[in-house]
């Protein structure tokens, strides 16, 4: 059965997949990521019958969520694992209107192939397309609403927020 636990830092088996399954121009340093916990950002830890499946990284203003950080380990992708996990968010934050940011679809991009899948994943489990790009850690990215909508201003207003926190001017 799947389970989710709230982590205090990001370490063991959760740091692992982090630094595997994001780029170096989307990960942010530890040291960062541990400033933003208890000032916003959360770190959920998913498991099923003790065996570690994934993690969630998010930042919450208000009424908002940017789901910052979504990964499952790469032996259980495609067994329904990610879905179940999103489900989970969906009623656990369904008070919140949330966003996700993926890299763009540019084909001219060498891991166009994996950011179309990406994008297509997220549209398979309820993401909806904003046609908004995001500035985030000076990378661009696609935003998608994972539940509910945002403006555009509120989502940059957010994401500038959890970038002041995790880099510290904030």
């Amino acid at each position: 059965m799947l389970r989710s636990e709230r982590m205090a830092f990001m370490d063991g088996p959760i740091l692992d997949l982090y630094k595997t399954a994001f780029s170096d121009a989307e990960r942010v340093p530890l040291e960062n990521i541990h400033r933003a916990m208890g000032k916003g950002a959360f770190l959920d830890a998913y498991s099923d019958e003790g065996r570690f499946i994934g993690f969630i990284f998010g930042f919450i203003d208000g009424d908002k969520l940017f789901f910052i950080y979504f990964a499952t380990v790469p032996e259980v992708r495609g067994q329904g694992y990610g879905a179940q996990i999103l489900k989970d968010f969906r009623q656990r934050y369904q008070d919140k209107r949330s966003f996700l940011v993926t890299e763009p679809k540019d084909s001219g991009a060498e891991d166009y192939i994996m950011r179309v899948r990406r994008q297509n994943y997220y549209i398979r489990n309820g993401c909806t397309e904003t046609g908004i790009k995001l500035l985030s850690d000076d990378v661009w990215f696609d935003a998608m609403f994972i539940q509910g909508t945002l403006s555009e201003e509120e989502m940059v207003k957010v994401v500038t927020l959890y970038e002041d926190i995790h880099n510290g001017r904030a």
